[in-house]
């Protein structure tokens, strides 16, 4: 079969290929990979027959890009069929048409009155994520994750959230549903309160911004059955990682799956042994863990076979040599791809 411009040879004899002669089938699998947007003006004004397609798509994803355009033709057409939205301007959005949306990402933090649109309009919202944090995040009386951790969206599964701040006394409830949480934190004492909401999170990304506060300890009454894994990324700090390590571990006994993403320690370079032990004490279950940090040039893979005997997950180890403009750079993992 030989393809020339439009043109296509089956059995010596030469056809034209044509939108039409494709079947509707190959179609529906092309448009699963377009916008909403997209389908309306490359489709719908075609012909009839691309017309009755896209009158039976369902499942559809949608970009809003600048402020009127949920007020679109596009948007008015496909509204009750879009699941997946994406807000990608930090004006005031109208999500009344949406009512399907299962999936809601927006560029900035969401002020109180939009937390409050998403509730009214989006009834089965199973994922949010905010992308990036706003300089007017700090004004607002009232964040996103209040609306999260007062179960507000008690279908939500999953999210990512912007800075979450920490209070002694936090008005949250119990959200039963959340699966995947993502956040930043200032205060490691908001990690338990966290954990209390949410007894049933399986996964959390827990980002630490720099000078953040760290407790002396954990009470026990807060482990967390559910969690199986925990990443962290952690920017310069003066607590030593092992510490941090302990504290977090110490409320996840069931952890199958750990990995920490971090800057140089001003308390200097990872004890390699004292994180051995701590992994044995408090994540007996743990089958995955990866670490990767900056280092000072102390540290030295001459005695790795002694190393890898301190922890079954301490099968590799690795260390980048400085470049003019990074420090060395440690890593351990106990298989080749990363968590």
């Amino acid at each position: 079969m030989l393809l020339n411009e439009n043109k296509m040879s089956v059995g010596g004899e030469l056809s034209v290929l044509t939108l039409e002669s494709l079947p509707d089938e190959l179609f529906y699998d092309i448009f699963y990979y377009l916008s909403a947007q997209d389908l309306y003006d490359g489709f719908y004004n075609l012909n009839c027959r691309f017309r009755s397609i896209l009158a039976t798509l369902t499942n559809l994803y949608s970009e809003i890009t600048v402020k009127d355009e949920t007020n679109s033709l596009a948007s008015r057409y496909f509204a009750s069929r879009i699941v997946t939205l994406s807000i990608k301007h930090v004006g005031p959005f109208d999500l009344s048409a949406f009512s399907t949306i299962r999936s809601l990402t927006l560029l900035a933090e969401p002020n109180r009155e939009q937390c409050q649109s998403i509730q009214r309009f989006l009834p089965h919202l199973e994922q949010l994520v905010t992308c990036k944090s706003s300089t007017r995040h700090f004004c607002y009386s009232t964040s996103a994750s209040h609306f999260v951790f007062t179960n507000a969206y008690p279908f939500l599964r999953s999210s990512s959230l912007n800075l979450v701040s920490y209070k002694d006394k936090q008005s949250w409830t119990h959200v039963l549903s959340l699966r995947f949480l993502s956040i930043r934190i200032t205060d490691l004492r908001i990690y338990p309160q966290i954990l209390r909401t949410c007894p049933s999170l399986v996964r959390f990304q827990l980002e630490f911004k720099n000078n953040f506060q760290l407790p002396k300890l954990f009470c026990r009454l807060d482990s967390h059955s559910s969690l199986r894994y925990l990443r962290l990324h952690l920017h310069s700090t003066p607590y030593s990682y092992c510490l941090i390590t302990a504290l977090l571990l110490s409320l996840v006994p069931n952890l199958r799956q750990f990995s920490i993403h971090g800057c140089l320690s001003e308390a200097g370079d990872i004890n390699i042994e004292s994180l051995a032990e701590i992994l044995h004490q408090h994540v007996p279950h743990l089958d995955h863990f990866y670490l990767t940090m900056a280092i000072q040039q102390t540290l030295s893979t001459n005695n790795w076979q002694k190393t890898r005997q301190l922890h079954s997950l301490f099968r590799s180890l690795t260390i980048e040599s400085p470049t003019l403009h990074s420090l060395p750079r440690l890593t351990i993992q106990s298989k080749k791809h990363l968590i």
